[in-house]
């Protein structure tokens, strides 16, 4: 992978792991905090919904990792970023099955060279992920004002960038 000078390490400051109930609120609260005045003129945000879908998330990858993906990065006990991704996706005109991320969310009090470090570990763990699940294709979107380093990160990962959707076909060991 194109992006392999971002993978874990000693370095870093946070670890990744998978969340449990009792992170819903810290979760929740990096979003509001960071990410809901990205929408909030458009839609009509709801804390309650967010926190009943990630509870049903968190439970449904208890049980099946293969269906869905919801991880998290901390550091000093604190909720830094989280990423969702999830399977079953397909275009009206074709059968490829498609993974598709729901949220890239990482605090942004954090250091640039952080926050692009932790968006390209997500892209590898996605990008494995699916590999495992043997899902053939990875489609990524951003509705952020402030995308273009997220889309390059992509575009370096070997993505296909339009407009502010990225897409990847993984390995055709999948097909």
């Amino acid at each position: 992978m194109v992006l392999e000078k971002y993978k874990p390490s000693t370095r870093d400051t946070w670890r990744w792991r998978l969340p449990t109930i009792a992170d819903i609120d810290n979760i929740v609260n990096l979003a509001r905090q960071h990410f809901q005045s990205e929408m909030q003129d458009i839609v009509t945000i709801n804390d309650f919904k967010f926190a009943h879908e990630l509870a049903h998330v968190i439970l449904a990858q208890n049980y099946s990792a293969l269906n869905v993906q919801l991880i998290v990065a901390e550091q000093n006990s604190k909720i830094v970023a989280y990423a969702w991704i999830d399977r079953c996706i397909t275009m009206p005109y074709s059968d490829d099955e498609m993974a598709e991320a729901r949220f890239v969310h990482i605090d942004q009090t954090l250091p640039t060279r952080a926050r692009v470090t932790i968006a390209a570990q997500i892209l590898q763990q996605w990008e494995q992920w699916a590999m495992i699940c043997r899902i053939p294709i990875i489609v990524s979107s951003t509705i952020r004002s402030s995308q273009d380093t997220f889309l390059r990160l992509h575009e370096q990962a070997g993505y296909t960038v339009r407009g502010s959707i990225a897409f990847k076909r993984i390995g055709k060991e999948n097909d």
